[in-house]
């Protein structure tokens, strides 16, 4: 008998028990072979196997978007990463990457087998109040603002939030690599993610007093389905590629806002056993 295929039985009078949760329900029945000689071939015990999202986080700051563009998941821990337009320095930690990513590869130990590669960027109805100015949070919102805080310029100015993520999806170019190597490439609106707010606008008020809120970005709840899985080997050079093809302003005074780009990597991980 397959523990992992035969429902629990807890003996509840009149109940129909469903199998445990596992994260094999959004998964394509296609790769389980594949995840099977996977987990096979590093010979694995379930306690070395998990559920993966790899991420990195790359931070934008107000301005004209330039083109000289990024590469994701190559600068780890306790490194070094400059915001986007103004290049000001500040320390990665575990909430903009992964622990297990070090110098554009996965650690000693570490392997992934990939499903599904996302881009998350999420947008509010206006700008924050405050954002932090220095330290490691640099550019990380402050104070979100009240309503009463809305102004017609600068921080906490209202913005056109389907403009935005618009002018992001259609000037941003990515392409996915291992090695050297090219893989999954396309426009933002190519990596939808479903780590995200639910998609909803609410405005009222005039130019003079506006009032605005919103929750909008890449994706409306669904992640692609890649027909084949992409396996990252330890040490093995990886990365998503960020090209800006259309150098938007991005500048407050033109309803631009502090916002993140995050790529997703999304699959299986095997990990050196601890304990």
């Amino acid at each position: 008998m397959n523990q992992f295929q035969s429902p629990p039985s807890f003996g509840f009078t009149n109940s129909v028990m469903g199998g445990m949760p596992t994260t094999l329900n959004r998964i394509n029945p296609a790769y389980y072979h594949q995840i099977a000689e996977f987990v096979q071939a590093n010979d694995a015990r379930l306690a070395s196997a998990n559920g993966l999202v790899l991420y990195d986080t790359l931070r934008v700051d107000p301005g004209t978007m330039g083109t000289s563009g990024f590469k994701f998941f190559q600068n780890g821990i306790n490194t070094s990463q400059g915001l986007y337009n103004a290049g000001t320095a500040y320390t990665k930690q575990e909430i903009d990457v992964h622990p297990w990513i070090q110098n554009g590869k996965l650690d000693d130990g570490y392997e992934a087998l990939i499903w599904s590669i996302q881009i998350r960027v999420q947008l509010a109805g206006g700008s924050d109040l405050t954002v932090q100015t220095t330290g490691n949070a640099l550019n990380l919102t402050l104070a979100p603002g009240e309503m009463a805080d809305e102004t017609t310029t600068g921080l906490g100015t209202p913005i056109r939030s389907g403009n935005v993520i618009r002018a992001i999806q259609e000037s941003l170019f990515f392409r996915f690599f291992v090695n050297d190597t090219r893989f999954e490439v396309g426009p933002l609106w190519r990596f939808p993610s479903v780590y995200q707010t639910g998609n909803q606008i609410s405005t009222a008020g005039v130019i003079a007093a506006p009032i605005s809120d919103s929750a909008i970005g890449n994706g409306m709840g669904w992640a692609y389905s890649m027909p084949f899985m992409r396996h990252i080997p330890s040490n093995t050079r990886f990365g998503m590629e960020m090209l800006v093809q259309n150098a938007f302003s991005n500048a407050l005074a033109d309803g631009g806002i502090h916002f993140r780009i995050v790529a997703l990597l999304e699959g299986i991980g095997i990990s050196p056993l601890t304990g």
